[in-house]
């Protein structure tokens, strides 16, 4: 079967402000009881992440949590909602600003070693080991400040990234 380009009619959001929700995940449900607890109607067609407010010059644009933040710093979003772990991960902290805490979507970042790793306390235990993370950026942080160093790229612990289930790795 040969493969096709297919042109699908976008719609036109040069009039609209372009807000970002994440497209799934944890925040996803929260984000759309928000929009429509203070009157933003609209209708998303299935596999679509653009969707025009009925009610508002506001365009929806349905994206990954942790692209939200990058898009907004470099100003190909207006707006949108992500968590703080996302801001600081994606180091836009000086590029975005945080207009509202929504109150929801806690994140909690921990440190985990198997049971079989006797005497693994706490994160300093892990000074100079192999780490795998999603969030990379924040990890060679964390470390950077345990090993007293002020470059975290500088660091002896060993730090990969690794994107899914992080507990698995």
């Amino acid at each position: 079967m040969a493969n096709s380009f297919i042109n699908a009619s976008l719609p036109d959001t040069s009039d609209r402000m372009l807000f970002a929700v994440p497209k799934k995940g944890r925040l996803y449900d929260q984000c759309l009881g928000l929009l429509s607890s203070i009157g933003i109607e609209f209708n998303r067609k299935p596999r679509h992440d653009i969707a025009l407010v009925t009610n508002m010059p506001i365009a929806l644009v349905f994206l990954p949590a942790a692209d939200i933040a990058t898009y907004v710093a470099k100003g190909n979003i207006d707006i949108g909602i992500t968590g703080l772990d996302i801001i600081r991960e994606s180091q836009t902290e000086n590029d975005v600003a945080e207009l509202l805490r929504l109150g929801f979507g806690k994140c909690k970042l921990q440190v985990q070693a198997p049971l079989s790793h006797q005497g693994v306390a706490s994160a300093e235990d892990l000074v100079g080991k192999r780490i795998v993370t999603s969030f990379i950026n924040l990890t060679k942080q964390r470390f950077a400040e345990l090993e007293g160093v002020s470059d975290p790229e500088k660091i002896k612990t060993q730090v990969r990234f690794v994107s899914g289930s992080v507990e698995a790795a």
